[in-house]
């Protein structure tokens, strides 16, 4: 469920102090997040579950509050897994990941940002309120907002019913075009995990060739 590319499917809203009404904030973020999975997308609510940071006992107070999701299926996280910043300085602050487990195990929090490839994270709902300084210093901002991402890939997978990102259709014409190339009428274990890379590659390639990147053999067209 890792790419060397993957597309990223998110909401944005930009706050500004002069005119508030025009942008939301943790509550919309997350009660929408949870209806358009919920609802819109049907996914098994049984199987959701969402993470928070471990002072973030607003949005806590949203999810076990504001939706209908298992209280018990909202967990605390520290910095690694729920604060994004994007880098030393500069806007950061928690964020709300919503994960959902495909297994037979599904109501284990041991398996919550475990790295098992049967409990993914799906989405991250990032709540940028701070700015930090070069001291390590947090700030307020004047104007919070909301940066959301969601794994396509992932949620194809999800909506297909398929346990690997590689068995549904973004993949799937790829894999057999390679395949017919490869004249390989069958794969053995190895022959698929290869032809799963090239796929992944070639999609890569495709993506950044039609996005100006220009393909060499040295520097960044060689990367």
């Amino acid at each position: 469920y890792h790419h060397t590319f993957f597309e990223m499917l998110g909401n944005w809203s930009l706050g500004d102090p002069q005119y508030p009404e025009k942008g939301y904030y943790t509550d919309e973020a997350i009660i929408w997040a949870w209806e358009l999975l919920t609802e819109v997308w049907k996914l098994s609510k049984e199987r959701l579950w969402a993470t928070v940071y471990r002072t973030d006992d607003e949005s806590l107070n949203i999810w076990k509050n504001k939706t209908d999701i298992n209280p018990a299926h909202v967990l605390k996280f520290d910095e690694k897994d729920n604060f994004w910043e994007m880098g030393e300085t500069g806007p950061c602050g928690p964020c709300s990941e919503i994960h959902i487990n495909i297994g037979d195990d599904f109501n284990n929090p041991k398996w919550v940002n475990a790295g098992v490839e049967e409990c993914i994270e799906i989405w991250n709902l990032v709540f940028i309120q701070f700015n930090r300084d070069n001291n390590g210093t947090l700030h307020d901002l004047p104007a919070k907002h909301v940066d959301t991402g969601m794994g396509f890939e992932r949620v194809v997978a999800v909506l297909q019913n398929k346990s690997s990102n590689y068995d549904t259709d973004v993949f799937t014409p790829l894999i057999g075009a390679i395949s017919n190339l490869a004249e390989l009428k069958t794969r053995n274990e190895k022959q698929t995990v290869a032809v799963q890379v090239i796929a992944d590659h070639i999609r890569t390639l495709t993506f950044a060739i039609a996005d100006g990147a220009t393909p060499g053999n040295e520097g960044r067209g060689y990367v």
